[in-house]
């Protein structure tokens, strides 16, 4: 087995974190430290995404995301108005998904060649996950006989090869070996 042959339904956070576009950056930020995470799906305005907000994920409208390096950007301005932006011009767009079939393969080539972490799932336009570098290599960890795949996926090119390798690197001795 192989991580082209793992989909990433097996290894996707299925409950997705989300606000609604017109809410604003401190909104993000207590929802991220509430929660323990580096991102928050936006979606769009709607009476029935407000209704549905504390509820289920399948029927609201991804069309953003912000994350904590997009919040470390934000801040960097220091200027206090970036607080009370609607979301809608702050968020990361277009949102870039996978669905639940893809592979842990296709996740990885997708986060490398978009250089992003997270990757929204998604099927017949219903969110049913999100994906993190973390869940990646927490993944191949678990599976032991995956870790020759993840610096042999071919196609990359060596400088990818190095970016992987540091964040697996990261991940292995921030999250793992802590825990141990």
């Amino acid at each position: 087995m192989g991580i082209e042959s793992i989909p990433v339904s097996t290894a996707m956070t299925r409950n997705v974190i989300t606000e609604t576009q017109n809410q604003n950056l401190q909104a993000v930020c207590k929802l991220m430290n509430e929660n323990n995470i580096g991102s928050v799906i936006i979606i769009k305005d709607s009476i029935a995404n407000i209704v549905e907000k504390a509820n289920s994920n399948n029927n609201k409208e991804a069309v953003g995301i912000i994350t904590e390096r997009d919040v470390v950007r934000l801040m960097g301005f220091l200027q206090p108005h970036v607080l009370s932006i609607p979301l809608r011009d702050l968020m990361s767009k277009p949102i870039i998904t996978l669905s639940p079939n893809n592979s842990i393969k296709d996740a990885i080539r997708t986060m490398q060649l978009n250089n992003i972490r997270r990757i929204l799932i998604m099927e017949q336009g219903k969110i049913e996950g999100i994906i993190t570098s973390k869940d990646v290599f927490k993944t191949i960890i678990n599976t032991r006989t995956l870790i020759p795949d993840l610096f042999s996926v071919s196609g990359q090119p060596q400088m990818d090869q190095r970016m992987l390798f540091d964040q697996f690197s990261d991940y292995w001795f921030s999250d793992v070996l802590q825990k141990r």
